[in-house]
């Protein structure tokens, strides 16, 4: 996901650059959400506990 995040930021600063600022403005909000979301850590995989086997 922060693969995503970075190539939409990089399509974002290229449009901008190009004079297509309207069309990088949601790109980046965009990539804003999909940072925080990573962040937040949401679709991870959760944790799972074995457990114990009496030997």
């Amino acid at each position: 996901m922060i693969g995503l995040v970075l190539a939409l930021v990089v399509v974002g600063i290229v449009l901008s650059l190009l004079g297509l600022w309207i069309f990088s403005i949601p790109i980046g909000v965009v990539a804003l959400v999909l940072f925080v979301v990573f962040l937040a850590g949401w679709g991870r995989r959760s944790a799972t506990r074995t457990p114990d086997t009496p030997a």
